[in-house]
């Protein structure tokens, strides 16, 4: 009886199954590239220029970005209805390159908690705390 649960503990341990989210490191070239993949969506949504300000996580082919859009002074960008700064992006490896696959700005709500069901991203990304 042994065999199959020492067979899935190995699958969870080996895929990442039980992996945390880690914070993707400011300076990085990962979190510039990311950020450089959604720069043109965001900033014509801004109608400026923008820097992203807050949490870029990654989890296995997912990374996920939730914080504010802010200009070069630091101060947020207010945009939409709600003239709100805050923004979430969710980005995949898809064919050995990152690719945006969505992204929220100006938001009141949690506009990305239906992105697990809608794209598959994992709810430890999305909702760390479970």
């Amino acid at each position: 009886m042994r065999a199959p649960f020492l067979s899935a503990l190995l699958f969870f341990l080996t895929t990442g199954a039980f992996a945390a989210p880690k914070e993707v490191p400011k300076g990085s070239e990962l979190r510039a590239g990311l950020f450089d993949l959604a720069r043109t969506n965001v900033e014509h949504e801004a109608g400026q220029a923008v820097k992203f300000a807050g949490s870029l996580k990654q989890l296995g082919d997912w990374a996920f970005f939730l914080g504010t859009i802010v200009d070069e002074s630091g101060a947020g960008i207010p945009v939409g209805e709600g003239e709100s700064a805050d923004t979430a992006i969710l980005w995949k490896i898809v064919d050995s390159e990152w690719q945006m696959i969505t992204h929220a700005v100006g938001i009141t709500d949690v506009a990305y908690a239906s992105w697990p069901d809608d794209y598959g991203v994992p709810e430890a990304l999305i909702f760390p705390e479970g």
